[in-house]
């Protein structure tokens, strides 16, 4: 008997994940190889995107249309395991708000490396903090904001990381601010449109 429709998608949809797991696997591997500081930055990248897509791709395989909040559940799980050994907290509060399909990775991407530049640059040493991930509604879209208690900075230059996301939110058609200041942490916001992406 032929498979349904349904049936081959959910078997496409477990060669994906298990796609994204080998990746996930190939890059630890080569990093366990790799001495120089540039090759494990970018690698480290690659295996902290992969991991977002991974998660996301996890919570699509459900049925029906995916809530984003429930995917922050599951980010914010993934990087208090990250951290473990460490005082950061991390805390979501994310409103119940389904997003379009072609906003699903894109977002799931901006998340996951906000948070990831969060863990890895506003806690040096044994210094302690939190980091609060706010998503919820807004007039005509959502919003996502991503704040850390870290140390904060003069201004902020983007980087590699803001830089990808800043890239990622104007092709979603938002804005972005971040807001910083010596010892007073670092905040980043993100609006995104939503009606024209649902209108399609």
């Amino acid at each position: 008997m032929a498979a349904t429709a349904e049936d081959r998608i959910v078997e496409l949809q477990k060669r994906l994940l298990g796609g994204y797991q080998l990746l996930q696997t190939l890059v630890g591997i080569r990093l366990r190889s790799v001495n120089d500081p540039e090759s494990v930055r970018h690698l480290t990248w690659l295996s902290d995107v992969t991991a977002a897509m991974e998660l996301i791709s996890r919570r699509m395989t459900g049925d029906g249309p995916l809530d984003f909040a429930g995917y922050l559940d599951d980010v914010a799980a993934f990087w208090t395991r990250a951290c473990e050994g460490r005082a950061v907290r991390i805390d979501v509060r994310g409103q119940a708000t389904l997003l379009p399909d072609s906003h699903l990775l894109p977002m799931a991407i901006i998340t996951h490396e906000l948070i990831s530049n969060a863990c890895r640059h506003a806690f040096p040493g044994d210094r302690r903090g939190s980091i609060a991930v706010a998503f919820s509604r807004a007039v005509g879209g959502v919003s996502l904001v991503v704040r850390d208690s870290g140390i904060g900075a003069d201004g902020i230059e983007p980087g590699e990381g803001l830089s990808l996301v800043q890239g990622l939110v104007e092709h979603l058609g938002g804005s972005m601010t971040i807001e910083t200041a010596p010892e007073a942490g670092v905040g980043v916001r993100i609006r995104l449109p939503l009606e024209a992406a649902l209108a399609h």
